[in-house]
């Protein structure tokens, strides 16, 4: 009799042994990490592809926020998980989650683009750009000095968008380098931007173009030219600075000045841009640079960075511009790139600096002879804008408003504003040869007037700071404008519409500091 209680008694405990491992497997089953690092890419008018981390390997979508009905396969790459939604009506909005919907389902939407040379149901494309604006991670040993003025950009922008523009949903989302401080990590890029801006990509397409600071640190210098720690009171102090690399090749990509780094460029493994012609545009057959379409909008995205470092493969990309700009039908061309033509910033001078002098003398001449209507760049954390240039290649000291610049009746330059907007193709001889310049660096930080010390001219102002003759003049100080700049933190609002594309620079407070119009016939 005991040795068979004793045996009912075993069989029980191996039960309740294996009753626990079910309601632990079923537990560590139902605890799944959420999904985080959840952003878009490239969004035509009948794909889009969803990027994420951890979590759900599987996509839920459809038309209808309760009935998500359609899902889809997931591949892998570099710890990012893809799902390519394909077969998609255009300019229709799908909602999205990582589990079929529920009552407590986290639900995600975004708008396919309109058709090829159409624009959106609501006959505007709304689009958001942002440089320099990776400070949110820019650690030194005193701490960081900008925590906060990246979201309170972001904050200007929610303000000005919800009081000025309706609470448009955005379109697109441009990245104009310097996004991911200080040397590009992948890490940095979690905390200086997909922290950040989490809501925004989750419902609109980010674009990207390469900065300084996405490549890692350069080779060894003196950084007493830059900073005035104690101790430099005891002689140069050597070390890698982050975001001076000067390599043309993304495989030289070095996170700590310890060698190369061997999972590459974090920039091109976080995210998914066309090589192949995807979205339109010609086929660059690089991600370092690349064009797509979005309705009634060509957009073009350089590499100042690395590309434009090597002869060779500058003149590569420069050949490929003309193929693509010479087969763009579209209403509008926007061109992005990090290192601007045209600038006076603190310590980034286009008459300096060989990255802005190679974009000017090799690529302006095209932006004119193709039909590019705006150019975006960042780097010079300030704001700067230019008239409506044509044919300016030299330094700013060659610069002739009379020849260079778009005059209005009395024989000013003109602003492009009000009853006077732009033309983007000229009533006098039919010629459709000027872009618009601007300099938008100041998303996460804005510099401020610093005298230079002797023997360090990098980490302070020069007395031509934010006077380059190529831009408009300011003269209201009250809110930092600074001779042809603005030396404020903000943000770029880019509206287009089928016959007008409107310019808007948004300060961290909501306000419109400047702007300008082109319309087209």
């Amino acid at each position: 009799m005991l040795a068979i209680m004793t045996y009912v008694a075993v069989l029980s405990l191996i039960a309740g042994c294996a009753s626990n491992t079910e309601d632990q497997l079923l537990n560590t089953e139902s605890v799944l990490p959420e999904p985080s690092r959840i952003f878009l890419q490239q969004i035509s008018f009948d794909s889009a592809i969803i990027k994420w981390r951890d979590g759900a390997d599987s996509v839920w979508f459809g038309t209808r926020a309760n009935q998500l009905d359609h899902t889809v396969a997931t591949t892998y790459e570099a710890r990012h998980k893809i799902a390519k939604l394909q077969r998609l009506k255009p300019d229709t909005r799908y909602y999205y989650s990582f589990e079929k919907a529920g009552p407590e389902t986290a639900i995600m939407s975004f708008r396919t683009a309109p058709l090829s040379e159409q624009t959106p149901a609501d006959g505007n494309t709304h689009i958001w750009l942002l440089g320099d604006s990776g400070t949110a991670t820019e650690n030194t040993p005193s701490g960081n000095p900008h925590e906060g003025e990246a979201l309170a950009v972001k904050s200007g922008f929610l303000k000005y968008n919800e009081e000025q523009a309706g609470g448009e949903a955005l379109d697109l989302l441009l990245l104009l380098g310097d996004n991911a401080y200080l040397e590009g990590t992948d890490e940095q890029w979690q905390g200086g931007f997909f922290d950040i801006y989490t809501e925004l990509i989750q419902g609109a397409a980010t674009w990207p173009t390469i900065g300084n600071h996405e490549m890692g640190v350069g080779p060894l210098f003196d950084i007493c030219i830059f900073s005035e720690i104690p101790a430099c009171e005891k002689g140069p102090v050597i070390m890698n600075v982050s975001g001076t690399s000067k390599s043309s090749e993304p495989n030289s990509y070095d996170s700590d000045g310890n060698g190369p780094d061997k999972s590459g460029l974090p920039y091109l493994h976080i995210f998914t841009l066309p090589t192949k012609g995807e979205i339109g545009g010609v086929p660059s057959g690089t991600e370092q640079y690349y064009s797509f379409n979005y309705g009634n909008v060509h957009v073009v995205s350089l590499d100042s960075q690395l590309t434009n470092r090597d002869k060779h493969q500058r003149e590569t990309m420069r050949a490929w511009l003309i193929d693509d700009l010479s087969a763009n039908t579209l209403d509008w061309t926007v061109v992005i790139f990090h290192h601007p033509p045209y600038s006076k910033g603190k310590n980034h001078d286009s008459d300096r600096e060989q990255n802005e002098i190679d974009m000017r003398t090799n690529f302006v001449s095209i932006f004119e002879n193709y039909g590019v209507d705006v150019v975006y760049s960042g780097h010079s954390h300030s704001y700067e804008r230019s008239w409506y240039l044509n044919d300016h290649h030299g330094l700013s000291d060659t610069f002739d408003l009379a020849e260079n610049a778009q005059l209005d009746a009395h024989g000013h330059p003109a602003l492009g504003q009000g009853n006077d907007p732009y033309q983007q193709i000229s009533p006098l001889d039919g010629s459709d040869n000027r872009a618009v310049y601007i300099v938008a660096g100041s998303s996460g930080k804005a510099d401020k007037k610093k005298p230079c010390l002797e023997g360090r001219i990098y980490d302070c102002t020069l007395p031509d700071w934010l006077q380059h003759p190529a831009h408009r003049t300011f003269s209201d100080t009250k809110f930092g404008h600074q001779g042809h700049g603005i030396a404020v933190k903000g943000s770029v609002v880019l509206d287009v519409k089928k016959s007008t594309l409107t310019s808007r620079f948004i300060d961290e407070h909501g306000r419109v500091l400047d702007y300008f119009i082109i319309t087209r016939n």
